[in-house]
């Protein structure tokens, strides 16, 4: 199969993650008096913004992306965790790229809004390569990152993780996360605004046509204002002609959009319509789909799937929920047969992570024979179905509805994750790199 080489943008920084500690939490929130969290906060302004937003995260068992309005805002963290931080890639680009580098992708370029010391020895795949100028005449060569560092500070977001149990204690209630997920606080004012590197840009301009593949993520961080009073319409306009231009040099170029946990419904519901003509494929979880409150079901969400491409008029959308994977597509895209192929390789890529923290090709196949398929997505598969007529692959199903073809597949089961950060992402990278691998664009 042909090596691919793959661009990813926007979004690459540092997680830096830490495990929350319930009874540490309960201790802190004695001084603060949050005994009934409310629900509408957009902004971390303060440790109280927090605790409130972790308890109401904990108390579903869903996650959250919010924005620290200033780096001091939490100062205090290390109240509320059982051990000091872990530094490692962070940003849905930063981690697909890792990813798509350790599992066999030839070249991948990032665009990397803060290229820091730290940074840069994250970076670490082989297959990485940062785009930078070699003299003044503008001359743009790929480099590896350690060679590239071009600033001082660092672009650290604050991933608190929290496991299925864990319990805080409060003077009238006791709040017990029913699964693992994570809350993300952030001050990343580069990637925020949705910044560009130079080097990425022109480089990615001029050597297009050598391109496989393009993974876009990052733009759910888009804000409505900034300080240079331009909006987040302003930032899509120049992200839209960028993405556009490169499939007009390269119509075989395979590109796919990753949502994100978007703050503002009308944000999210602009970007997606503007990218979905551009794009050939979109993904999100299940939280990002149906929302907080919505039941999960592979019914439901096949249905609303179907309804969706079919408004938005792209070919593939993915929905990642814990359990299992849906993707909807146009049956021009892909053979069933190759996509739920490309499916369960993603699936044991994000649970392979999920086990041991980080997922490589050499790794991958033993560490994934040893799982087994999740049990209630094995379910869900049979409903679906046994509901829709469809027909069973291996582990998966196969439908047709509305002129698409279906695909769902179960997630693989980890009993014990160490980590539940970039699942998403891992499972996306996986699935993108082996849909290159298998459609008609890499023959001959």
């Amino acid at each position: 199969m042909k090596a691919q080489q793959i661009l990813c943008c926007y979004n690459v920084n540092i997680d830096s993650v830490c495990t929350v500690d319930g009874a540490k939490v309960a201790e802190y929130l004695r001084d603060y008096k949050i005994t009934d969290p409310p629900e509408s906060i957009d902004l971390i302004r303060d440790m109280s913004d927090l605790l409130a937003l972790l308890l109401v995260c904990m108390r579903r068992g869903t996650g959250g992306e919010y924005q620290l309005e200033l780096p001091a805002a939490i100062g205090e963290l290390s109240s509320l965790v059982k051990d000091e931080p872990v530094l490692r890639l962070g940003g849905n680009a930063g981690i697909a790229a890792d990813v798509l580098s350790k599992l066999g992708a030839a070249v991948v370029i990032p665009n990397v809004a803060s290229l820091s010391r730290k940074q840069a020895d994250l970076l670490a795949g082989d297959a990485i390569q940062i785009p930078v100028y070699r003299d003044r005449d503008g001359d743009i060569v790929l480099s590896k990152p350690c060679d590239a560092v071009r600033d001082e500070r660092d672009s650290i977001h604050h991933v608190f993780d929290f496991k299925k149990g864990e319990e805080i204690v409060l003077p009238d209630q006791t709040i017990r996360a029913p699964c693992d997920n994570r809350l993300i606080a952030t001050y990343d004012p580069k990637n925020i605004a949705i910044y560009v590197d130079p080097a990425f840009e022109d480089f990615s301009d001029a050597h297009i046509r050598e391109m496989d593949g393009v993974l876009v993520a990052g733009l759910h961080m888009l804000q409505g204002l900034y300080p240079d009073r331009s909006t987040y319409l302003d930032r899509m306009r120049r992200i839209t002609a960028q993405l556009q231009g490169w499939k007009s040099s390269n119509p075989d170029l395979l590109m796919h959009f990753e949502s994100g946990d978007f703050l503002n419904s009308r944000i999210q519901d602009y970007v997606i319509a503007s990218i979905s003509g551009i794009v050939d494929s979109i993904g999100m979880n299940e939280q990002e789909f149906l929302g907080d409150d919505a039941s999960v079901s592979g019914k439901d969400i096949i249905e609303k799937s179907v309804e969706m491409i079919e408004e938005l008029g792209m070919s593939r959308l993915c929905v990642h929920a814990r359990d299992f994977i849906v993707s909807t597509f146009d049956p021009a895209y892909i053979d069933p047969a190759a996509e739920i192929d490309a499916l369960n390789a993603g699936a044991a890529a994000s649970a392979v992570r999920a086990e041991r923290g980080y997922v490589d090709k050499d790794m991958l196949p033993d560490a994934a024979r040893d799982m087994v398929p999740n049990g209630s997505g094995v379910r869900e598969c049979s409903t679906v179905q046994e509901y829709f007529g469809g027909m069973k692959a291996g582990d998966g199903v196969h439908i047709t509805l509305g002129g698409y073809s279906v695909c769902i597949v179960p997630s693989l089961w980890c009993e014990h994750p160490v980590t539940t950060v970039g699942l998403g992402d891992t499972m996306t990278a996986a699935v993108f790199l082996r849909e290159l691998e298998l459609t008609h664009r890499n023959q001959g």
